[in-house]
């Protein structure tokens, strides 16, 4: 077994309570659903897994050290798309915590009655639940996720098992490369699509306010001015006849003529009319 700094780490995590202690922090994802605590749980347990198979099965050590960065490079692309756009994560309703927990209680207790027992080559026990327990936790959280961020968390969640079993039984093949680079561009897919949701807090549009209703007041009956004359049938401007409404009308004033227009007789240009002359008999 060649010792590395891996190796060392992946030591404290390669028996029944390490084992035991990721499952938990696994698990602690599905229950608390915050982003943060979610994307930091994620990446720790892909590290310590990386460092566990890295310690038992005696991996190369740029093999450990590509899925170090993957997993460092997708938690900080998800991250920096967190924190630049920290609505995303409540853009839409997520399932509460009582769906979440009756979801996880059934596949503990599924796990327990069933036991499938399922053992992979070259994987101890322990190392093949820990493997299968977190394929199923990122398949729950992507099941019950509404948001692209923890949409990318349980699909590198998912991952994890690929990974694993790239590096342990494809050693040579270049697979765990490839599986690594694929990680980080699901990462950066998900981190795309958060940085495109639009946001909760948007600018206020500047309206006109809209007009109120007034409330017609009926006509009142005017006076005329001197030199004016109301004509039936008439409205004067600014004024407004009511439908069903008969409008007012006044009499029109009698003018006074003179004697002269009386008489027929035009007076000349410059000269005053004059009365008529009564005839004596």
């Amino acid at each position: 077994m060649g010792f590395s700094p891996f190796s060392a780490i992946g030591l404290l995590f390669a028996n029944g309570p390490g084992i035991l202690l990721l499952s938990a922090l696994t698990a602690s994802i599905v229950l608390f659903w915050h982003w943060r605590w979610a994307l930091s749980a994620a990446v720790i347990t892909l590290l310590a897994l990386s460092s566990i198979l890295a310690a038992l099965h005696t991996l190369n050590p740029l093999v450990t050290v590509g899925q170090w960065l993957a997993s460092v490079v997708a938690g900080v692309l998800l991250g920096l798309a967190g924190y630049f756009h920290p609505t995303a994560a409540n853009t839409h309703t997520n399932s509460n915590w009582l769906l979440r927990l009756i979801a996880l209680a059934f596949i503990m207790g599924a796990w327990w009655v069933i036991d499938p027992g399922v053992s992979l080559p070259l994987f101890t026990q322990g190392e093949t639940d820990l493997i299968l327990w977190l394929g199923l936790c990122g398949l729950l959280i992507v099941s019950l996720s509404s948001t692209p961020l923890h949409t990318g968390i349980g699909l590198l969640l998912m991952v994890a098992p690929l990974q694993a079993i790239a590096a342990v039984l494809l050693p040579g093949s270049g697979m765990a490369i490839i599986v690594s680079i694929a990680q980080i561009l699901l990462a950066l897919s998900c981190a795309y699509l958060v940085l495109a949701q639009p946001s909760l807090v948007r600018e206020s549009r500047r309206t006109l306010p809209l007009p109120s209703e007034t409330t017609p007041t009926p006509l009142t009956a005017q006076t005329s001015q001197p030199g004016q004359t109301a004509q039936p049938g008439t409205s004067q401007p600014g004024q407004t006849s009511q439908p069903g409404q008969t409008p007012l009308r006044f009499p029109k004033p009698r003018q006074q003529q003179p004697a002269s227009l009386a008489t027929g007789v035009t007076p000349k240009p410059g000269q005053e009319p004059q009365a008529p002359v009564e005839k004596s008999a």
